[in-house]
């Protein structure tokens, strides 16, 4: 009897130190990790979780000062920890509670995530799981030379989480390779490869993207108030409470088509329409919750962004919706307006102007924002262009020129006002640089209107640093177009190579 209560003590006893040991472990995200890059020269968030009450001891390589906090009531802990300048020198950061972590081989230098939907997921080199993931058209060039090791990579693995942010992420920081380069964000890659060359610093490019989703996916749900968002609350909601019925009608649908082309192979009965259903990574502040939330607040220099294709037929909303997402962003992490750099969609033969043009009106009205032109870079059947070093490299030309004092030009003419003389219609634009000019014998893509509001093709002319455009239809303009369509060719530059973008100058509903 004695034996067996002295046995049964003693597990009791080792249960109640292991229960002990596990609850005792400091634990921190996994964007906290070996290999990782920290913004140089500002606080950087470092954090976790422990026991409430806990004591948490931070010290790092690169300073004597040892910094202290307390785990609160629900166990979570942060401290900001001042970064030196740039260096290369590999630096170590323990954390120590009651139990000890000690991470290694970390970088200071420049952090900027790079996120979207596909096209900026789009990877550097093919992945065979996904159809429209088939590389970049300079893949062998790109990845010949892809050894960096004061480049690095961090990318969250997609996880949705529809209900409320989630704490953590899965993903871990890489040392850039061939083999990793291959995976990465392409347009992650060559930014950050331009980054880095240019200024010789380190640099870490966390990616956070999931193709085909909203720009409303990835914004946070407080953050989206108003009777459009509570529309789209509602029409989410329909959808979902409908998919079972949407279902069942495709199924019967689809036997019923089945059997007539068994029996006639000829038949003119068109195939049913495909159900109805709302993809869980299209729910309004998921992405947010799953993608976003877990990283915060790791310190950033800045955001890089490309997306809007989901938001096609959504897009005379598109301005008020991203500028929603920049600012939530801002406000989250606490940076004040950080720089947000994004792609302008590409020319596309289902994708609306309406789109480009809030996404250009975007980056006139919201501060610290910047836009890659791509109008030169698009696939007129392909909604993912191959050609990924436009669009890093000129969102890379922002950055060099904004935040690392580079003298690069960054921006191709926008339009600025327009003047009409006779039957001419003189137009006037900003990020002329050197001067504009023709990429071919004249300029493409210009029309123009009247009164009547009918367009028709115009002569576009390069006088100095204006354009003069006219139609033999038209002989007192009212309005002109540039590029104003879902595909199209067009060739108005400045003479630093930099495209216009695409552009009007009325505000009509046609």
């Amino acid at each position: 009897m004695k034996t067996h209560c002295y046995s049964l003590l003693m597990a009791v006893a080792l249960w109640s130190v292991a229960c002990m040991s596990v609850q005792a472990d400091v634990k921190l995200p996994a964007i906290i990790s070996d290999n990782m890059v920290l913004q140089q020269r500002t606080d950087v968030k470092i954090w976790g979780k422990a026991d409430p009450g806990e004591n948490i001891i931070v010290t790092t390589s690169w300073s004597r000062k040892v910094r202290k906090t307390t785990a609160d009531t629900e166990g979570r802990w942060e401290l900001a920890i001042p970064t030196p300048k740039s260096t290369s020198e590999p630096q170590t950061l323990t954390v120590r509670g009651r139990n000890t972590i000690e991470i290694g081989n970390i970088l200071i230098g420049e952090v900027w995530i790079c996120s979207g939907q596909s096209n900026m997921e789009f990877p550097v080199d093919v992945d065979k799981s996904s159809r429209w993931k088939t590389a970049m058209t300079t893949v062998k060039e790109e990845l010949q030379n892809a050894d960096y090791p004061a480049m690095r990579f961090f990318r969250v693995e997609h996880q949705l989480a529809p209900d409320a942010p989630l704490d953590d992420c899965v993903g871990r920081w890489e040392l850039c390779t061939p083999a990793t380069a291959a995976k990465f964000s392409a347009v992650g890659f060559v930014f950050g490869r331009k980054i880095h060359n240019e200024t010789a610093m380190p640099v870490g490019m966390i990616q956070s993207t999931w193709g085909g989703t909203h720009a409303e996916s990835w914004t946070k749900r407080e953050a989206m108030q108003g009777k459009y968002y509570d529309d789209l609350h509602a029409e989410q909601r329909r959808i979902k409470a409908e998919e079972p019925a949407e279902k069942a009608r495709y199924d019967r649908e689809k036997q019923a088509y089945d059997e007539a082309k068994r029996i006639n192979p000829d038949t003119t009965l068109k195939a049913p329409r495909k159900a109805k259903k709302l993809n869980d990574n299209l729910r309004m502040a998921t992405l947010w919750n799953g993608m976003i939330a877990p990283i915060l607040p790791y310190t950033i220099q800045g955001v890089i962004w490309y997306q809007g294709e989901s938001n096609n037929s959504r897009s005379a909303h598109y301005q008020s919706v991203f500028t929603n997402l920049i600012e939530s962003w801002r406000t989250e992490w606490g940076q004040g307006d950080f720089p947000f750099y994004f792609v302008q969609i590409a020319p596309y033969y289902k994708q609306l102007p309406l789109l480009r043009e809030g996404q250009l009106r975007t980056m006139q009205t919201v501060k610290n924002c910047g836009m890659a032109v791509i109008t030169d870079a698009g696939d007129s059947t392909d909604i993912h262009p191959r050609n990924k070093v436009i669009p890093g490299e000129r969102l890379a030309a922002w950055a060099l020129a904004h935040e690392y004092d580079k003298d690069v030009p960054f921006m191709g003419p926008v339009y600025k006002k327009m003047k009409v003389e006779g039957d001419k219609a003189v137009l006037t634009f900003d990020y002329v640089g050197g001067g504009l000019e023709s990429k071919g014998a004249s300029l493409k893509g210009f029309v123009i209107a009247g009164n009547d509001g009918l367009f028709y093709p115009a002569t576009a002319v390069i006088e100095g640093d204006k354009v003069e455009v006219s139609a033999p239809e038209v002989s007192a303009p009212v309005a002109v177009r540039y590029g104003w369509d879902k595909f199209f060719r067009v060739n108005l530059y400045n003479k630093e190579g930099f495209p216009a973008t695409p552009f009007r100058t009325d505000d009509w509903d046609k």
